[in-house]
């Protein structure tokens, strides 16, 4: 479709759509074609709305070829989830006062998931920390059962001897 175009003041034209970025067509660029009873501007044309799309929004930041692990859910940089509790602090904690094995497994467990996460891998991050929070608690429980018996058996032991 050929276009006649008003450029200051001045008409332009027949113009093969292709050649009106050329010309300086702006939105408000007053524009004819055969079928019309008047001149419109540019903007008003839906086959002309194409030469005033701006520039698509910026690519996020992607560092180089991104590993695919499976079962992993693709996340752009936007979209990127929170990394989970690592519950290293627990951890260790757990490791000095309540069970030493239990303790380092969890220990084990929390360093992985900072690991995981930052190479990518969302699921295999939220899974580490669910198991270290599982070994914290079970080592937590056993830590409090293993003392309460230690009292207990401690005050059967005095009591003995009264």
């Amino acid at each position: 479709m050929k276009y006649y175009m008003a450029i200051n003041g001045q008409q332009v034209g027949p113009l093969e759509e292709s050649e009106m970025p050329g010309r300086g067509i702006t939105p408000a660029t007053l524009v004819w074609r055969q079928g019309w009873e008047q001149w419109k501007p540019a903007s008003q044309v839906p086959e002309l709305a194409y030469l005033f799309n701006q520039a698509p929004p910026q690519i996020p930041y992607q560092p180089g070829p991104q590993p695919h692990y499976s079962g992993q859910q693709a996340y752009s940089m936007e979209t990127k989830p929170p990394m989970p509790k690592t519950w290293l602090v627990e951890s260790i904690l757990v490791t000095l006062f309540c069970c030493l094995p239990l303790g380092i497994v969890s220990i084990i467990k929390a360093v992985s998931v900072s690991s995981l996460y930052s190479s990518g891998d969302y699921a295999g991050a939220a899974k580490a920390s669910k198991q270290a929070g599982k070994w914290i608690k079970w080592g937590f429980i056993i830590g409090v059962v293993a003392s309460l018996l230690y009292v207990i058996t401690n005050y059967a032991y005095v009591l003995s001897f009264i």
